[in-house]
């Protein structure tokens, strides 16, 4: 039998920022926002260790933590650059506002620079894929997510969930690295793929 492209990824939903996977477990992701940990001296990062390991310890649930390279995003720059453009009026000014905006179309493509996000990623089982399961399961993922947001708030670190269009982008990022570069996806809505016709 022929296999569609949506039969090769390993998802059957996404919700509210939240993947759902043939094997019917739901699971969330929260961006969480990084430490200097250089600038720290020793015993400030032991004490931090030992917060980071309570806060582990106090989980009854297990977690994943990832560090995922993406491509630099400066479409809201780029925009603000190319709305100062269409302003500008002397010539010369508008030959450097133009290389402004190529400047930063460069950077969002280059390999050189990237920006690291850090998730923590959970998951919950459903029992089975209807609206109430889901409804109930997404309950039981709320509350480990302010587990999580509470925990990483005595460590100084700040958490948020991820809507659609971040899971998309990280999800997009992981597939197809130079793509999620060259094209970033600029909605939540992807349109389907049919197969089929001519």
């Amino acid at each position: 039998m022929k296999k569609t492209i949506q039969d090769l990824i390993p998802l059957k939903d996404l919700e509210e920022g939240v993947l759902i996977t043939p094997e019917n477990k739901m699971i969330m992701s929260l961006k969480v926002s990084a430490l200097n940990l250089e600038l720290a001296s020793n015993a400030e990062c032991n004490e931090l260790f030992d917060l980071f390991e309570g806060f582990l310890m106090s989980l009854s649930f297990p977690i994943q933590f990832t560090n995922v390279s993406m491509p630099v995003d400066l479409s809201s720059y780029i925009s603000e650059q190319k709305r100062i453009l269409n302003q500008t009026k002397n010539p010369y000014r508008r030959m450097l506002q133009e290389s402004y905006i190529e400047f930063a179309r460069e950077i969002e493509v280059s390999q050189d620079i990237m920006q690291r996000h850090r998730f923590v990623i959970f998951s919950q089982m459903l029992k089975e894929d209807t609206p109430q399961s889901r409804y109930e399961t997404r309950l039981e993922l709320e509350e480990k997510k302010d587990d999580i947001i509470s925990g990483l708030s005595e460590l100084d670190l700040t958490a948020e969930p991820v809507t659609d269009l971040d899971m998309i982008r990280y999800l997009h990022a992981l597939f197809d690295y130079t793509a999620a570069q060259n094209r970033p996806i600029e909605s939540s809505f992807v349109p389907q793929i049919i197969e089929g016709g001519k």
